[in-house]
């Protein structure tokens, strides 16, 4: 194995950047550099960086060793962190290159820690989810898995398939021996048990992502209610244009904003309504898709006047789960009719133009966050694309050893079954190493990690 190195902070000045290396050259390497023969590993040491080309210093830095099978990677690795110039950072690379070190490609730190068994596949992919989260519970979750909290429950799955396939495999031994139906009885139970818990993971998939990327918020309702006033009012700047002259947002407008500890991805869209205008039309039905695609929405209403027709017709697209209502204007009134139209929805009534507009709109929205999401950080797992697809595919067979198990069919059939549910579990922590799948998964990360 090669020793690599990479810059592991971006690049740019900064106070501080960090230069890792890793590989059977570590030590060797930190010996030339600092002109010291021993270290003792994890612990930091202040010294002079020396060029290779005329031993010159370069800079005095922070020096950190770390032994193999102790490390991030399971390698021999050196970590040196000195001033964030680039200059600085460029030469230092440079210097490694020409003594024999090898740029490390994108991942290919974490690749080498999964590799050398520091690490599995779920909880390397966690590190990646744990630079890229984008809320308080993103990082949350990522902690949780790179903890091993959804290896854990994978080992146990593997663990239990693994005693069902040998018991039944030795009743196979035996031609003139029936698997018992009490065991068949705890057979059915345990699978049953299996499969709920898996169809909970699959169901983690589908509520991960708003919270790893951003909640997608679309802010929804008829022209001129007052929408792009509530987005720039969260966002704390003019963001979208604000006109009494009805339709004047035709195209979306994208941003994040920090309601901690959620991030929300706020969409404002165009006007809903009837128009004959072929532009506002494209608006308006760029507007609906974003609302198809939505994970939450705001519907701001004009309160201080009832359009009962139109209101129940938006009804029918917003569902009462997914929409927080915001009733603006009050300043000028609020229709007490509105309170029976939207009994089924979480609203506020406000006006967007006073004093504690922000407080109530954030209020409103942080309780009906917190009643969407609530302890998702504590009873969910961070699910990606590829895991829920094996464990739909551990699901589809879990379903087929149940109904072998129904109709009693040959007990070779159902250890098949179940050791199709086990190679799919297998993947999702890496147990079986496909070198597409980890190419896939690795050329994501930075380099450096």
């Amino acid at each position: 194995m090669d020793t690599i190195v990479a810059l592991s902070t971006p690049m740019g000045v900064s106070g501080i950047g960090v230069i890792r290396l890793s590989g059977p050259d570590s030590l060797h390497l930190l010996q030339e550099i600092f002109c010291k023969k021993e270290v003792r590993p994890r612990y930091a040491y202040l010294g002079k960086y020396h060029l290779e080309t005329d031993k010159s210093v370069l800079d005095e830095v922070l020096f950190t060793f770390f032994e193999e099978n102790a490390s991030y990677t399971g390698e021999a690795m050196l970590e040196i962190s000195c001033h964030g110039n680039p200059l600085i950072l460029q030469q230092i690379l440079q210097d490694c290159l020409k003594r024999g070190c090898r740029q490390a490609e994108p991942g290919e730190f974490t690749r080498r820690a999964f590799l050398n068994g520091m690490l599995d596949l779920c909880q390397a992919e966690a590190v990646e989810d744990l630079i890229h989260a984008r809320s308080v519970q993103a990082i949350q979750l990522a902690q949780k898995q790179l903890a091993g909290s959804l290896s854990v429950r994978i080992e146990q799955f593997i663990t239990t398939l693994t005693e069902q396939i040998a018991y039944i495999e030795a009743f196979l031994d035996f031609p003139e021996e029936d698997l018992p139906e009490e065991n068949r009885k705890v057979f059915k139970e345990t699978l049953e048990n299996m499969r709920n818990q898996i169809e909970q993971l699959i169901r983690s998939h589908q509520q991960y992502a708003p919270l790893h990327d951003g909640i997608r918020t679309v802010i929804a309702g008829i022209p001129n209610a007052g929408k792009s006033t509530l987005l720039n009012l969260l966002l704390g700047q003019t963001r979208a244009l604000v006109s009494e002259i009805p339709g004047t947002t035709r195209d979306f407008i994208s941003e994040y904003c920090t309601l901690s500890p959620y991030t929300l991805k706020l969409i404002d869209t165009a006007g809903l309504h009837e128009t004959q205008n072929p532009i506002e039309k494209l608006g308006i039905e760029k507007s609906y898709e974003q609302i198809q695609q939505s994970d939450i929405i705001i519907w701001v209403v004009d309160g201080s006047q009832i359009q009962e027709q139109t209101i129940q017709c938006l009804k029918e697209k917003f569902a009462p789960e997914n929409t927080l209502v915001i009733f603006n204007k009050s300043d000028l009134g609020f229709c007490e009719a509105y309170k029976e139209l939207f009994k089924a929805y979480m609203t506020c009534v406000l006006s967007l133009k006073a004093d504690d507009a922000l407080l109530l709109l954030e209020r409103a929205l942080k309780n009906f966050l917190d009643n969407k999401y609530h302890n998702f950080s504590q009873e969910a797992f961070m699910i990606r694309e590829r895991h829920a697809e094996a464990f739909s595919l551990a699901k589809k067979n879990l379903d087929n050893a149940l109904n072998l198990l129904h109709t009693k069919c040959y007990d070779d059939c159902l250890a098949a079954e179940l050791k199709e549910v086990l190679k799919a579990l297998e993947q999702v922590v890496g147990r079986i190493d496909y070198e597409r799948v980890l190419d896939q998964i690795f050329s994501k990360f930075c380099i450096g990690k």
